[in-house]
């Protein structure tokens, strides 16, 4: 047990990570919002809490909202809704798509755009971009964690002896047969 990952076990095990971290790429680019199914909140920001990844926040109005580092890369949006205190920001977000945190109560929904005055500081296509370069990285990675499966199961593979053969590659005398 102390080098699985060396033998058939292993192998199958990087074969199946990959598969499905290319999967995970999968649902991630199928989930990602369309325009039409983004909702718009008002106001200024009442509270807001910011960890390593995301920027939690509460409008006015009392809605509840998550903007991820990942989806924007450049910081201009969290940027705006660091200053939304003193003007009010406009936020387009998806509600299907909500989650929750041990500091606040309540369902967060996850923004994809922020805009002041009617002027948005990233487009939805630039907030696109930046998920998916992230999640590039999972396919990426998928590919190679399927590529090492694969040429590890082929190496194996192609040094177990057949059932031709004797221990050490000499043919099988007929007495043994």
């Amino acid at each position: 047990m102390k080098d699985w990952f060396a033998g058939e076990r292993g192998a199958y095990f990087f074969l199946w990570l990959g598969v499905g971290l290319m999967a995970l790429f999968g649902v991630l680019e199928y989930r990602f919002p369309r325009p039409e199914q983004l909702e718009t909140a008002r106001g200024r920001v009442v509270w807001q809490q910011e960890t390593r990844g995301a920027l939690y926040f509460i409008l006015s109005d009392q809605q509840r909202l998550v903007l991820y580092a990942k989806g924007d890369a450049d910081g201009r949006q969290r940027a705006t809704i660091r200053d939304g205190a003193m003007y009010p920001i406009s936020v387009r977000f998806f509600r299907q798509q909500q989650t929750g945190i041990g500091f606040a109560p309540g369902d967060f929904y996850t923004v994809y755009g922020v805009a002041v005055g009617g002027k948005e500081t990233a487009t939805l296509a630039e907030v696109r971009a930046a998920y998916r370069r992230d999640n590039l990285i999972a396919l990426a990675m998928g590919v190679a964690a399927v590529l090492a499966g694969a040429f590890r199961l082929r190496g194996l593979r192609a040094s177990r002896p057949s059932a031709r053969r004797a221990g050490g590659g000499r043919p099988a005398s007929r007495r043994s047969r």
